[in-house]
């Protein structure tokens, strides 16, 4: 229900042993159509290809059975039934660089304070 735009490194054994990566990023329909492919190997490629917003906006509206989002039951999950992010939810005001700055600092020092 999504397209897919998949980068992967490429480079050679020679170069980063003992790890290669074999390359070939990607453009990938909502079907699972690939729609371009860069071929793999080492080396800078670039992957250009059509994304279709009407066609991907008619297919979700026709298949509203594939939609997981429509089939998903948080009364299972209790971690669904409530905002986890930023802490406190709509009430804390807009999310800004700032306030995410400060609440990674507050974890990483809590984080600390639990360490022996």
């Amino acid at each position: 229900m999504a397209y897919v735009v998949g980068a992967n490194q490429a480079a050679s054994l020679k170069n980063y042993a003992p790890f290669s990566w074999p390359g070939g990023s990607m453009i990938v329909d909502y079907d699972g159509r690939i729609l371009a492919q860069a071929d793999p190997g080492p080396g800078e490629k670039i992957v250009v290809g059509p994304i279709d917003l009407a066609a991907l906006r008619a297919e979700r509206r026709r298949r509203r059975g594939h939609n997981m989002l429509a089939h998903l039951r948080t009364e299972a999950y209790p971690a669904s039934r409530q905002s986890i992010y930023p802490p406190g939810g709509a009430d804390d005001g807009p999310i800004t660089i700032e306030k995410n700055d400060a609440a990674t600092e507050l974890a990483r020092q809590r984080l600390s304070e639990r360490r022996p």
